[in-house]
């Protein structure tokens, strides 16, 4: 049995969660632990403890690893602290920032206090994140964590044929594999989620020239002239000047990270002598190329042995974007789509490497390849 088990009161940053219910219990391995046993002990299928875990190799685990164990799930009462949005509380708990405001009847999704209780309603509510900021473990619903290592000569229609019930349509789409073209030595996941992002309000830069007037450049780009005015902080829409840089609301849009990178689909190659996987992509572009960020939402930065110099941005779409090895940051807290965040580096366990951004992509709290996305967009 269990030699130690704790209920889980996790926090966003120095959040007091409180749960209305059981959710799930830590357990730390010991000496002679499977996860086949702590399964059974725990009343929980290998499947489900190993997607909990995002555990790739269900044989490999090590004493004093601390797994979660998933149970029920409940309503959970998140009470605000100091730098809180209510996007980054609904990536923590795998929900929207719609969500979240209905369930709350918010008026204005940007004001929320210190001290406030905000109900994460339990039908999209879950593990939120630990104090590290990392997203939550994937659903099992989402993806069961069972994946295939690609061998020489292996086809996506090959793999498919090994597992029953699996399509080699179920695996490129988990995969986000574009074409029929795949690795050997790559982790494939047999299901999951398929994504691609849609973008947030976004922005332009425009140069006054000398004759602009402010609402033939609304006119032009298609806006109004209270918008425009409002977005660059105008208080009279008379006094322009030449040379000087206005922000142009655009809509929708989702910004490319870096301009002019060179990448390919490397989602699931192996790291570490195999004892990793890629998790995202490598964008490789000059030494400090500046860095946008594609949606709007809450950046903050961390630093790491192997990620070095690292933003997360918590979008407005309800997606966590990640980006590594920065050799410098830029903006964080709130910041708009297209704001520069950072700079490209080779910080981090990257040192020594041609410089690039390692972009990641988590999706309801599960880790996506983000190659659809940046090819969707034409980055």
């Amino acid at each position: 049995m269990p030699r130690f088990r704790r209920t889980r009161a996790l926090a966003v940053g120095l959040v007091l969660v409180l749960f209305s219910g059981l959710t799930s219990v830590d357990y730390t391995v010991v000496k002679g632990d499977t996860l086949g046993k702590i399964a059974r002990d725990n009343n929980v299928s290998v499947s489900d403890l190993a997607a909990a875990n995002n555990i790739p190799n269900p044989n490999l685990i090590r004493p004093g690893q601390v797994l979660v164990i998933p149970g029920e799930t409940q309503d959970v009462i998140h009470v605000v602290v100091r730098g809180d949005t209510l996007s980054k509380i609904a990536l923590a708990y795998g929900s929207t920032v719609q969500v979240i405001t209905e369930a709350n009847s918010l008026r204005n999704p940007n004001l929320i206090r210190i001290g406030q209780e905000l109900m994460v309603p339990a039908a999209v509510g879950g593990d939120p994140g630990s104090s590290t900021g990392i997203s939550p473990a994937p659903s099992s619903s989402l993806r069961s964590g069972k994946f295939h290592i690609v061998e020489r000569g292996q086809s996506l229609p090959s793999i498919a044929a090994k597992y029953k019930g699996v399509s080699s349509q179920d695996i490129a789409t988990a995969n986000g594999i574009l074409s029929s073209v795949i690795y050997a030595g790559t982790r494939l996941f047999l299901d999951g989620p398929g994504f691609t992002a849609d973008g947030t309000a976004g922005e332009i830069s425009y140069t006054v020239q000398r004759g602009d007037r402010l609402g033939d450049i609304a006119h032009e780009f298609g806006v109004s002239l209270s918008v425009l005015a409002s977005a660059n902080d105008i208080s009279n829409p008379n006094l322009i000047r030449a040379g000087q840089t206005l922000a142009v609301p655009s809509g929708t849009a989702w910004i490319c990270p870096v301009e002019g990178a060179s990448y390919f689909n490397d989602w699931g190659f192996p790291r570490g002598g195999g004892t990793r996987y890629h998790e995202g992509n490598d964008l490789f572009v000059a030494k400090g190329t500046p860095i946008r960020a594609p949606v709007s939402g809450t950046v903050e930065f961390v630093t790491g042995s192997i990620g070095g110099n690292q933003f997360r941005l918590y979008g407005d779409d309800g997606v966590k974007y990640i980006g590594s090895h920065m050799s410098e940051f830029g903006k964080d807290g709130n910041v708009r789509a297209g704001d520069v965040i950072g700079y490209v580096g080779n910080t981090g366990n990257a040192a020594g490497t041609r410089p690039h951004l390692h972009f990641g992509v988590y999706y309801k709290g599960v880790v996506v390849n983000p190659y659809p996305t940046l090819v969707a967009h034409g980055c």
